[in-house]
């Protein structure tokens, strides 16, 4: 359900809100629309209005990009970066009764906001919840790092682990999009099958995007 609102979210300033949409499923059929696709891999081509990207069991999809699409590149960052009053989005598993980080995104002081919620994510075959939220306050609690995160409805406490993935996600322009990165694509698919992207993540040299 709550996909819908990254989908709206990653989208260019006009789709802002577009991208974030797309980010719910649930939310997404309940409205009559379609459920928005995640595409991971690497980036095959670029252009023409269009990329093709190679997943990870081989298959190639080709997906259209309209000028309005927000492109996003992610790049190294650490637990420094993790501070109170900072917007960040975080993937976490339930571990021994509570919640653990897998990854944190920490974003652009622009995008605040993004997808803002705690709602299903799908970065691996377990379950995991992704949480977009502002960090109310960072503690210390038996060598771990422990937030508080609050967000429009509700707020949640999750811990980080000393090896977390933490990157700074940041707004890009299409000249980021080279062939060899690899990125994640949020995309619908039309009553004809094809796919268009609503946003586009990319890893800067080396980085893929943890989501």
């Amino acid at each position: 359900m709550q996909t819908r609102r990254l989908f709206l979210a990653l989208a260019g300033t006009a789709a802002l809100a577009s991208f974030a949409a797309g980010a719910r499923p649930a939310a997404a059929q309940q409205a009559g629309q379609t459920p928005p696709q995640h595409i991971r891999g690497t980036l095959k081509s670029a252009g023409d209005g269009k990329i093709t990207v190679q997943t990870p069991r081989g298959r190639t999809e080709t997906v259209a990009l309209p000028a309005n699409a927000g492109v996003f590149l992610v790049t190294p960052a650490n637990l420094d970066a993790i501070k109170p009053g900072r917007f960040v989005g975080i993937t976490s598993v339930e571990q021994g009764g509570k919640r653990v980080a897998r990854e944190v995104h920490v974003f652009e002081e622009s995008l605040r906001g993004l997808g803002e919620g705690h709602y299903p994510w799908d970065l691996d075959t377990g379950p995991n919840m992704m949480t977009n939220a502002n960090i109310a306050q960072v503690q210390d609690v038996g060598g771990d790092r422990e937030l508080r995160l609050n967000y429009k409805g509700g707020e949640q406490t999750i811990d980080l682990p000393p090896d977390v993935t933490v990157v700074a996600f940041n707004k890009t322009t299409p000249d980021q999009l080279v062939p060899g990165r690899q990125v994640f694509v949020l995309a619908r698919k039309g009553t004809d099958g094809t796919l268009t992207a609503n946003g586009v993540v990319v890893g800067a040299d080396g980085v893929k995007p943890p989501m």
